[in-house]
């Protein structure tokens, strides 16, 4: 099946053929683009550059697949295409899943917000060794953080230190020195590229409430797209320009390769 997002229009970029679908291409990175140095520094660029591929991939797969299955992670509630806005969903039902090989430890309530039971959908998940097409029963708890490691992990990226907190991207990133500021985006010290997890802090009072995964990104601009699990209480694909150094935007986290 091939899927066409119209990125052009935006000024975002071109599409990218990735197999038998098509995604959203990002601009000409200006930190790679062009870049002389050594053979081993253009590796470096290039297993970076096709690290994030693989995990904007992985995050615009979870919102346009056709897969009956996977369609149902859009919403919250009882994996039914209807969304009941109580933080039952897939991605925290994975992570808390005994069976996963990589189960967090961490247990979340099998009932949203509103009491409801929540649902329970299949999705892949290695299980004593074995990747296994099988059911997963959805959890409730604020989720944009377990959508977002979710991606790095299918998309071949470090997870150790990621958590169910929004704010351990930021952590993450400063641990394993891919932690980038907004300041940094305005000085021109650093270019967001896509499979980047974008921090947002609402208030302003310096702690991280919500995370997304980029998916595409202008220079020219200084915009991206982002896919966003938990984001108006769903999973949200925002493909309009938003801007990378809006007040309420703290900075990027790049992923570590295994």
């Amino acid at each position: 099946m091939r899927i066409r997002h119209a990125l052009a229009t935006a000024g975002l970029g071109t599409v990218l053929t990735l197999g038998v679908t098509t995604y959203p291409a990002t601009a000409v990175q200006t930190d790679t683009a062009g870049t002389a140095g050594s053979a081993s520094t253009v590796s470096t660029v290039s297993a970076a550059s096709a690290l994030g591929n693989k995990i904007a991939a992985q995050a615009l797969g979870q919102y346009t697949s056709e897969n009956a299955e996977v369609k149902k992670r859009r919403y919250e509630g009882a994996a039914n295409g209807v969304n009941a806005k109580n933080n039952c969903n897939f991605y925290t039902g994975f992570w808390t899943d005994p069976r996963n090989r990589r189960f967090d430890g961490t247990k979340a309530p099998r009932t949203g917000t509103n009491r409801a039971t929540c649902g329970t959908s299949k999705g892949y998940m290695y299980v004593k060794g074995t990747k296994t097409w099988t059911p997963v029963k959805w959890k409730s708890r604020a989720w944009c953080s377990d959508f977002a490691k979710y991606t790095w992990y299918w998309g071949g990226a470090k997870v150790t230190g990621l958590n169910s907190a929004a704010a351990s991207f930021r952590s993450y990133g400063r641990t394993n020195h891919t932690w980038h500021t907004r300041a940094d985006v305005a000085a021109k010290r650093y270019v967001p590229k896509k499979g980047d997890v974008v921090s947002y802090d609402w208030k302003g009072d310096g702690i991280i409430d919500h995370v997304g995964v980029i998916t595409a990104y202008s220079t020219k601009y200084k915009a991206y797209f982002s896919v966003e699990g938990n984001s108006s209480e769903k999973l949200n694909y925002k493909n309009t320009k938003q801007s990378a150094l809006a007040k309420y935007v703290v900075g990027y986290t790049s992923p570590k390769s295994l």
